[in-house]
């Protein structure tokens, strides 16, 4: 046996090392002018583009000891998470909004929605005052707690997404809470409720335990409709699959008592007591607006290198028929990492690191002609690129198409200082939309005409 070792040693050496040298899906080649350090990056802007605000709130002084209300839609300086639904010619941008921190007590989600005009090349977004509470908060709102060290649970906030299913819309949500820190990303989320070990959780952020714990709680859905350009709910809110635990086990040692629900999540008939027509509906073909890259069992957040810390995802088509994933990596944020495949059916395997500079999640997409774009942002986020591809390998183009440094009201996870971030991209036409949070407190929308990446 250990002679067999020893002559396999170095082939496995090798096979290591080959793993290790594992060729980027793509290669960026930045322009001679390219300056990590410079304001702008050094970049020349891309011409022809225009942006816009689509959320500029109000701060809110909302807190439990005062009821925990907003004062308004147009209030709470936390957003972030957005994401969109085009039905026919109108597009809803949703996110969510709190108070002043990232998933605090009491986020909850708003929506605006923008018709399409001149075939697609402009929007019309209408009043901001047009804003719609697209899921009230789930408890009082307020700030969330600098450690989670209370033995009840009154933090609890949402996310959710809005599905487009054979012409009608549905919110899809979750009740969530986060619950102390941990040193690992295999806890950042707990999907199943299990306990986190003791010696992986803390109450407050600290220097390695910076990865704050989600739980799921509760799954609801609701219907709403769009009547010239307004949406407004259609059905009442249903509690989908097991209503949220009296208790929850933290960790083996920790176990903290569920605080009372706001209407209407605290009443919501469960799922199976809503019209047959509705369930039905829900099982029919949903339309996708993002892509959403396939993993084998339990690599999602796997590099290459073998750390979990690959978070969120961008994906796009070569002309060949391949495809590829650009991903961010929380344990080394400095460049994209990215994976590739030949068939849509297959999974991709663990992101290598690339060359290509950014981190935050990127968007990604096509032109008609088979151009390959990606947009990304630095670690402070205060610039905005664009960079672009003939063949999806060689990306030779690059232009700045965001500077900014938004003075914020900081928050908990919300910087003081930011500029655009989180992409999402709405094709129109000729036109890609690029909507993002500024700092999480905006959200903006900025237009890039496709012909100005030909």
């Amino acid at each position: 046996m250990k002679r067999l070792t020893a002559l396999l040693a170095p082939f496995a050496l090798a096979a290591g090392i080959a793993a290790a040298e594992s060729p980027s899906p793509i290669e960026w080649r930045p322009p001679a002018s390219f300056d990590a350090s410079k304001p702008g990056l050094g970049l020349e802007p891309l011409e022809g583009i225009t942006s816009e605000l689509l959320y500029d709130p109000k701060p809110s002084n909302a807190s439990p000891e005062t009821g925990g209300v907003y004062e308004s839609v147009l209030h709470g300086t936390y957003n972030h998470h957005q994401q969109f639904v085009v039905a026919g010619e109108y597009v809803i941008v949703y996110w969510t909004n709190h108070v002043q921190d990232e998933n605090g007590p009491g986020q909850r989600i708003l929506a605006r929605v923008g018709a399409f005009r001149d075939g697609g090349s402009r929007i019309d977004w209408g009043k901001p005052e047009e804003i719609v509470e697209l899921a009230p908060p789930a408890m009082p709102a307020g700030r969330r707690p600098a450690s989670d060290d209370s033995d009840l649970i009154t933090g609890a906030f949402m996310d959710g997404t809005l599905q487009l299913i054979g012409g009608r819309l549905f919110l899809r949500g979750r009740l969530l809470l986060c619950d102390g820190w941990t040193d690992s990303m295999l806890y950042h989320h707990s999907a199943n409720r299990s306990p986190v070990p003791d010696k992986h959780y803390r109450h407050t952020r600290q220097a390695r335990f910076r990865f704050d714990i989600y739980w799921i709680l509760m799954h609801f859905v609701q219907e709403w409709k769009l009547e010239n350009g307004r949406l407004l709910p259609a059905s009442e809110l249903y509690i989908s699959g097991e209503r949220a635990p009296a208790e929850l086990q933290v960790t083996p040692t920790i176990r903290k008592k569920m605080g009372p629900f706001n209407p209407p999540y605290d009443t919501a008939k469960p799922l199976e007591e809503s019209p047959l027509d509705f369930r039905q509906a829900l099982t029919g073909k949903q339309i996708r607006f993002q892509r959403y890259p396939k993993y084998a069992p339990g690599t999602a957040k796997l590099a290459a290198n073998g750390k979990n810390g690959l978070a969120h995802h961008a994906e796009f088509l070569r002309p060949d028929g391949s495809s590829v994933v650009i991903r961010d990596n929380l344990l080394d944020p400095t460049t994209y990492y990215a994976a590739e495949k030949n068939h849509p059916d297959d999974a991709y395997s663990p992101a290598v690191k690339t060359n290509l500079f950014g981190t935050a999640m990127p968007a990604a997409g096509e032109l008609p002609d088979g151009t390959v774009w990606i947009a990304g942002s630095d670690m402070k986020r205060f610039n905005t690129f664009i960079t672009w591809s003939k063949d999806g390998r060689v990306f030779d183009r690059t232009k700045l198409l965001i500077y900014q440094r938004h003075k914020a009201i900081p928050g908990i996870s919300k910087p003081a200082e930011a500029g655009a971030q989180y992409f999402q991209a709405i094709s129109r036409g000729g036109t890609i939309y690029l909507v993002y949070s500024i700092a999480k407190e905006q959200i903006g929308i900025t237009r890039i005409p496709m012909e100005t990446l030909k």
